[in-house]
């Protein structure tokens, strides 16, 4: 195939009903609109997407419940209720007329969507399951045993035995040598994106994957009234469906059988969605939006904001993950306006291609001229209080004020002794899934010692406690997301902690001081700074935000 574009995917979000709605978008020409199976998100379309860019303004949406999108708010929604948030999607990004391929569970969605008003020129559904009836509870409740996150970690065995299993056995939980699925393992790689997809949906993975159980697409089937293509490729556990497919009583319905190559499927697929095409429209501007991306000249910056809806913005900084940045956003959101990007290599933020303190501070300028929030006050913690430093010094007509909260050492044999230890390179195990449970321990250890991977009783954090497991799910998934950069942002940060470069903060500054070992040099890093100076907080976040607050309003009060 001869559309071999380098493309660079966007993603983006898109409002529809009150509702985030996560896609990836790229290429030039006539839109097209990609859905994805269960547990998957649009990351599974990213190769596909690229080969079919130079042809297409190719749009690959996350179901909700999946990949970044928010989900449904029923209990147990139906294929109608995917159906109908699909349609809200379409509408609002425009996209209502453009050709639309659906694979799987996408597929049942897509076509229940088609039945009811689509108005799509054509429908490609590429495996639809059509059984003589829908699975009985007690299967789709053996099925789809819950994803239930604890406080042990215990589960992240259970998921990887999931994970594996599903790919030797149908079902998953029955392993008889009359249940084991004919084909071969797919690559690591394959594998490891599988796995991101299942821990982003989480709790939500069996949304839509349940509801397809429940659904049978035969009265959709008969009743749609836009072109519907059904396939498979041979090597597809739906292929035996294609019998079932029923073209002599619909006119509307044709159907292909293809081989298991995936080079002439992406070359079948281009020239089936060739023959419908929609002009591409513009998605409308999110400027109210929770959750976003902005565009930089290396790739994207995510960000989330929140809180109040009036006073100072309130920019808040951790690393190598958004935990404690989420955990203080919380609290402070109660008074101020808050702003937590993933700071890049991190969780949905592209690295950076020569990753170092003042490139991030840089982003972080570009994120708060963006959004027009500025001038913001800045949180940095820990890890990441020499970046939120390089903020303040390189653009200070941005920040008003800066908090540091905990840092790393000052001493240039202690930064190096932490630059070695703090940011491991986690190796992807297809088999045992041991890159699951180093990245838990290591996040989970960092919020109870300092370093994560101190051992004595001095290293024992006063501020820090064992996060709930959905954010501690939360923070791990994001490290897999960007299991090669995730520690870019410490790496830089601690080639970034001397004296000189707080020297260079002029902005007021707080520091804050209560007995966590990250804070056994406040003292010192305040006098380097010419509008320094220490703050006594509590360890409790509650307690310590409305203080941080006043006592920022005061300084800055003092020092204007």
């Amino acid at each position: 195939m001869s559309t071999t574009t380098a493309t660079r995917i966007e993603r983006r979000y898109v409002t529809a009903q009150g509702r985030q709605v996560h896609y990836r978008v790229c290429g030039q020409g006539p839109a097209v609109v990609l859905l994805h199976d269960s547990p998957r998100s649009s990351r599974l379309h990213s190769p596909a997407m690229k080969m079919l860019a130079s042809r297409f303004r190719v749009f690959a949406l996350d179901t909700p419940g999946y990949g970044n999108s928010d989900p449904l708010t029923a209990p147990e929604p139906t294929i109608l209720d995917f159906a109908e948030a699909l349609g809200e999607t379409l509408a609002a990004l425009g996209l209502e007329r453009a050709p639309l391929y659906a694979t799987h569970t996408g597929a049942k969605i897509a076509l229940a969507l088609a039945a009811r008003g689509g108005k799509m020129p054509l429908l490609v559904l590429d495996g639809l399951s059509i059984p003589d009836a829908p699975a009985p509870e007690s299967f789709i409740s053996a099925y789809m045993r819950p994803f239930q996150p604890d406080a042990s970690g215990a589960y992240l065995a259970a998921e990887w035995v999931h994970v594996r299993d599903m790919l030797r056995w149908f079902p998953w939980f029955s392993h008889k040598a009359e249940s084991r699925i004919a084909m071969d393992p797919p690559s690591a790689e394959w594998l490891e994106d599988y796995g991101i997809d299942l821990f982003s949906a989480g709790p939500h993975y069996s949304g839509a994957y349940a509801a397809a159980m429940r659904w049978s697409p035969w009265d959709d089937l008969l009743a749609v009234k836009v072109p519907t293509l059904v396939a498979a490729k041979s090597d597809d556990v739906l292929y035996a469906y294609l019998d079932k497919v029923p073209t002599d009583r619909n006119p509307m319905l044709s159907l292909e059988r293809l081989g298991s190559d995936r080079g002439e499927w992406l070359d079948w697929l281009a020239a089936r969605l060739t023959q419908a095409t929609a002009a591409a429209a513009p998605p409308p501007a999110q400027d109210n939006a929770p959750r976003g991306y902005v565009d930089l000249p290396q790739g994207q910056l995510h960000w989330r904001r929140g809180g109040a809806q009036s006073g100072r913005t309130a920019l808040i900084l951790s690393a190598p993950t958004t935990l404690e940045a989420l955990d203080w956003a919380r609290e402070l959101g109660a008074d101020r306006p808050t702003l937590v990007p993933d700071l890049p290599g991190f969780g949905d933020s592209d690295p950076l291609p020569e990753p170092c303190a003042d490139a991030m501070a840089d982003c972080l300028a570009l994120l708060i001229e963006r959004l027009g929030c500025g001038p913001v006050d800045v949180l940095a913690i820990d890890l990441a209080a020499p970046i939120g430093a390089r903020l303040a010094s390189r653009h200070p007509a941005l920040v008003q004020a800066l908090a540091i909260h905990g840092a790393p050492p000052l001493g240039a044999a202690a930064a190096a002794a932490m630059l070695a230890a703090t940011s491991p390179q986690i190796a992807f195990d297809p088999h045992a899934g041991t890159h699951l449970h180093r990245t838990w321990h290591m996040l989970r250890d960092g919020q109870v010692q300092w370093p994560w991977y101190g051992l004595s009783q001095q290293a024992a954090r006063k501020t820090g406690v064992v996060p709930e497991p959905m954010a501690m799910l939360a923070a791990l998934t994001g490290v897999l997301k960007q299991r090669q950069h995730y520690g870019q942002t410490a790496e830089a940060a601690l080639r970034a902690c001397d004296a000189a470069s707080w020297a260079e903060v002029s902005v007021p500054a707080l520091v804050s001081l209560g007995g966590d070992p990250s804070q056994g040099e406040a003292a010192e890093i305040a006098a380097l700074m010419p509008q320094g100076r220490t703050l006594q907080l509590p360890a409790d976040r509650a307690q310590a935000a409305p203080l941080l607050l006043a006592a920022m309003g005061a300084h800055l009060a003092v020092a204007s």
